[in-house]
């Protein structure tokens, strides 16, 4: 019976039977999500059976199922890689040509499209390649590792947002990674089927007859089915196996993309079917597929993955049960096969996967396994540090492998000494003088006994700072500075070159930006601007004061990363002339103002020389004094960052000499810092270097002076789904396909509950606009994610308006296809095929549209079906028939 065609128009081959996929509307059976998209028909239960043969001799075959979800697929390109890029595609209806942004790893992740959105099962992602505006890339590889070698059957593949490629090859490898590829089919137009493969093109399919059938892979052929370049998007390209093809690696190879500009010219796959069976020799009628690989469940008395031996170590055939055996029933299982000792133990000998032992129980040196009966797989340690030995490190779900002494790390690829370079690492040695001098109060006394730690730093060899403590340094006094952290927390290390900001350079605006200020900033007058925009004040102006400042607010704001930065300025001031009697004034060069009102002031200077003067003020803390202070209190490094934190404005000493005849500003800016900086780690809802800054779904809460912290990010009421400017304000742009002023609902069309999660979209039943025929849906329940359409229109029911109604017909599960009318005058007709299952008094055909015999459309309105019309023809007597036309 091999090459018979079943009503579901699908095979199922194995060797020389091939067996049929009969309908069961009482069960479900494993297969059938594949099946379903394969036959486009509700497949219930697979069941194999055969007339000829039956038991052991006919063989097991287990159902076929998609194994794409436990497959791993790598491209040898994809878009996004080499940084962001541009992109364009032709659109159906009328919006024409639409633009995007394909970005790569550290992109959002809806413009990120890797090669495993082809089989993540989201119709909202897709594998994206390329496009020919950014290089050659018009042969892209597109590749699937199965789970196991398998028995390949079909291959769908559907196209995302671009049309199907002009040409195309499938190909299979029976290994993990060798070079063994076989073409199994080619698709394209006539031109590249012969320049490319030098293949004969062929356009219709060849029927299915049991005689005439190929295997194709045995005989690969081009076919230009797919050549269109119609639909736009979302096209599928179906690829049969015939018998099946055995395949442990299935490549997609694009060779060509149709004619269009270059930025219009890429490749994508929306989602791979990949539908395969487990190779299981005829001995097993199940298997389980999973990410890990495949295995049958045996019987017959076979063993192994794909039952490819017997366990009791007798002669093995496919199809054919093992012969029994009386004695102890063996334990080797998979790991071997079974022998007796001259006692009769069982003894396990030819150990598979890597094994050793009497019992093939542990895995040869250089081996490891995860689980006690799962093969044993090379450590690839590496070679330098390591022994080659490892262990499966069950905490880290990695291995752990044997390092040689002045190597670490999991793979033993990394020195111990971070000053060696790999992989000529040496041993450390430990020096004779074990105090660090970094952190000893006295460095001359690094060869104590007992080290004496500054007051930041702890440890045997004070070689670590203090809890709350970063910067171990020697120029230090107490060793470590503090975190600051914002007050949020205490926890911080020393940053990282790759951490930290680069330096930002600050140049303050002149001009009309700049006030003159009493040394309190109590009062104020503006100065006068000069033709280059420079400001001046000339002494009379501010008679009376004792000093005075610049004083701009244009520096404000956060400005945390100009800790370890400094604050310059150039003046021009002038003398009166020929007056030498005063003296230099004494006060502060500059003065940070906090918006909390803290003031700290930089040293007491004195400037005597008058004419150009440049001054620069280290923004770190050493030489900062709190003002208003008796006596002066020195600022610490806690005390400059918070006035860093939220400053109002920076001061500048205007004031020289007390026979100053005038001052000029001629510049002034900050230098960006670089150096020493804290990394801290944050709690939730805090961000930034410094925790300065409430993270996204997070609103910043001011707290009253002198409280610490001066802040509090505090959650936006917007359920997880939208972040907020003010703890009472409104929710920004609600995300995860939610709506309303908290983001407690979802948007139309979409279902969830948004308080505890996201929405998702309505699949009614199809997640497809021309297949999605509800507008919205629901949860049916309070628990569980199970959805109900509760907008089916006319002629459609179900949860998911998958069935037609009553008086009506179609696939509403099938892309394209939806519920028609019966158009049998008020009768019943079939659900699929729509023809008429009754028909009304003295009609007939298929579709109820003829009059019988005797009958005629008399009383059918224009245009209209006969069905209330046909009327007897009472022809009389003499009348040589009793048929009547109109």
């Amino acid at each position: 019976m091999c090459g018979t065609k079943f009503d579901i128009t699908y095979y199922v081959h194995c060797h020389e039977i091939q067996y049929p996929i009969s309908i069961n509307n009482n069960k479900l059976s494993s297969g059938r999500a594949l099946l379903d998209r394969l036959t486009s028909t509700t497949v219930s239960e697979v069941e194999f059976t055969s007339g000829a043969t039956s038991g052991a001799a006919s063989g097991l075959l287990p159902a076929p199922l998609d194994v794409a979800p436990y497959s791993v697929v790598v491209a040898n390109a994809t878009c996004g890689d080499a940084g962001a890029e541009e992109y364009c595609r032709d659109t159906p209806g009328k919006r024409g040509v639409v633009c995007d942004v394909c970005e790569g790893i550290g992109g959002s992740s809806s413009r990120r499209h890797p090669p495993a959105h082809a089989v993540d099962g989201d119709p909202a992602t897709w594998w994206q390649s390329p496009s020919l505006a950014e290089g050659d890339f018009q042969h892209v590889e597109l590749v699937t590792t199965l789970p196991d070698k398998m028995e390949l059957l079909h291959v769908i593949i559907k196209s995302g947002p671009s049309p199907r490629p002009l040409a195309w090859s499938l190909e299979v490898s029976s290994s993990e990674d060798g070079d063994d590829w076989k073409m199994v089919r080619a698709f394209g137009d006539r031109d590249h089927c012969r320049k490319l493969w030098d293949l004969r093109p062929e356009r219709r399919r060849r029927k299915a007859r049991a005689a005439k059938r190929t295997n194709r892979a045995d005989k690969p052929a081009c076919s230009t089915q797919f050549a269109s370049p119609r639909p736009l998007e979302n096209g599928e390209m179906h690829v049969g196996m015939g018998e099946g093809v055995i395949a442990r690696r299935v490549r997609v190879s694009f060779r060509a993309a149709h004619a269009s500009p270059p930025r219009h010219q890429y490749y994508t796959v929306r989602a791979l079917t990949i539908a395969a069976r487990c190779l299981c020799h005829g001995h097993a009628s199940e298997c389980n597929v999973d990410a890990q690989g495949a295995k049958c469940e045996c019987i017959h008395g076979t063993c192994g993955v794909h039952c490819q031996r017997c366990c009791s170590g007798g002669a093995w055939f496919p199809h054919q049960p093992c012969e029994e055996d009386d004695r102890t029933e063996c334990s080797c299982g998979e790991r071997g096969a079974c022998s007796y000792d001259d006692t009769g133990a069982i003894l396990c000998v030819n150990c598979t996967e890597n094994r050793a032992g009497p019992l093939c129980d542990r895995c040869l040196f250089g081996y490891y396994n995860a689980l006690p009966d799962s093969p044993c797989v090379p450590c690839d340690c590496d070679p330098q540090g390591s022994d080659g030995s490892c262990k499966w490190d069950k905490k880290n779900h990695r291995i752990s492998c044997t390092c040689f002494p002045g190597f670490e790390g999991h793979l033993c690829e990394v020195c111990e000494d971070p000053t060696a370079v790999f992989p000529d690492c040496q041993t450390p040695v430990t020096p004779a003088c074990r105090c660090d001098p970094r952190g000893v109060v006295d460095p001359n006394r690094i060869c104590d006994d007992v080290c004496q730690c500054k007051a930041n730093v702890v440890g045997e060899r004070c070689d670590t700072c203090a809890p709350g403590h970063f910067g171990l340094s020697a120029e230090l006094v107490d060793g470590c500075r503090p975190c600051y952290c914002s007050h949020v927390t205490d926890s911080c290390t020393l940053a990282t070159p790759a951490d930290q900001e680069p330096p930002r350079d600050v140049i303050l605006p002149l001009g009309e930006a700049w006030q003159i200020s009493d040394s309190q900033g109590n009062a104020t007058l503006e100065p006068s601007v000069d033709e280059e925009g420079k400001p001046f004040v000339i002494s009379y102006e501010v008679e009376g004061w004792e000093y005075f400042y610049w004083m701009t607010s244009s520096f404000n704001g956060e400005q945390l990363s100009a800790y370890g930065g400094e604050v310059h300025a150039t003046m021009f001031w002038a003398i009166v002339r020929g007056d030498t009697g005063g003296n230099p004034t004494f006060a502060p060069d500059v003065i940070l103002i906090g918006t909390d009102g803290t003031k700290l002031a930089y040293a007491n200077t004195s400037h005597e020389t008058p004419g150009m003067l440049q001054i620069s003020v280290p923004l770190v803390e050493g030489n900062w004094f709190l003002m208003g202070e008796e006596p002066a209190e020195a600022a610490t490094r806690t005390q400059l960052m918070d006035v860093l934190r939220d400053i109002k404005g920076i001061m500048l000493k205007a004031h020289y000499h007390f026979d100053q005849d005038e001052v000029r500003l001629e510049s002034a800016g900050v230098r960006g810092a670089s150096g020493v900086r804290e990394r801290c780690a944050c709690p939730a809802g805090y961000t930034g270097a410094h925790c300065s800054r409430c993270g996204w779904q997070h609103a910043r809460l001011p707290h009253a002076a002198p409280s610490t912290p001066r802040f509090e990010c505090v959650a936006c009421a917007c359920n997880g789904h939208a972040g907020c400017d003010t703890v009472d304000g409104p929710c920004g742009p609600c995300q995860h396909n939610t709506t309303g002023p908290h983001c407690e609902r979802c948007l139309p069309g979409h279902y969830g509950n948004p308080v505890q999660g996201a929405c998702k979209p309505c699949a009614c039943p199809l997640y497809e606009a021309s297949n999605n025929f509800s507008p919205n849906c629901a949860l049916a329940s309070a628990e569980g994610d199970e959805f109900v359409c509760t907008q089916c229109p006319d002629g459609y029911t179900g949860d998911h308006c998958e069935n037609c109604d009553f008086g009506y017909w179609g696939s509403p599960t099938t892309a394209g296809s939806e519920c028609r009318p019966c158009a049998c005058g008020g009768s019943p007709c079939h659900p699929t095929t729509g023809l008429c299952l009754t028909c009304p008094p003295h009609t007939e055909g298929a579709r109820c549209d003829f009059c019988k015999e005797g009958y005629w459309f008399g009383g059918a309105e224009d245009g209209g079906p006969p069905a209330a019309g046909c009327v007897s023809c009472a022809c009389g007597a003499g009348a040589l028939s009793a048929a009547c036309d109109a």
